[in-house]
This record gives structure tokens, sequence and C-alpha cells, in this order.
């Protein structure tokens, strides 16, 4: 696997057992449906905030990498 690709997160139980069994509703896989809550989220906040959506997602990569970057020093 490409670790530059993918990131490992970790969720309370409930919460994992919530958006599984969201997925088993919806006959989507998983990994699907955490995409899909994501990307809803952030259409919701974008548009809260009055910015394109594509323009916010992209604002919040480069915030997530930058602050990636101070906590390494």
């Amino acid at each position: 696997m490409d670790k530059t690709k993918w990131k490992s997160i970790t969720l309370n139980i409930n919460d994992y057992h919530a958006v599984r069994g969201v997925s088993f509703l919806q006959q989507r896989k998983f990994t699907g449906t955490l995409t899909m809550l994501i990307n809803d989220y952030i259409e919701s906040v974008a548009k809260q905030r009055r910015v394109g959506v594509t323009k916010f997602k992209d604002q919040m990569i480069q915030k997530s990498k930058e602050e990636g970057d101070s906590i390494r020093g």
C-alpha cells in the first residue's frame, strides 16, 4: 500500500458501528460512506461560509498540511 495516499484514523466504537450501519443501509462500502459524509460536511460548511466547495476543500487540505508541518518542527 502506498502510505502517501492513505492515512489511518481511530473512531469511537459506537461511531464506527453507526457509520458501518449506514453503509449496510445504503449498500455502500464503508470507505465510500466515510467519503460521502466528509464531502457532505465540507459542502455544508462551505455554503455556510459562502465559499466554493472546491476552494474550501483545497483550503482545508492546505491548512492540514501546514499544521502537520508545524507539529513536526
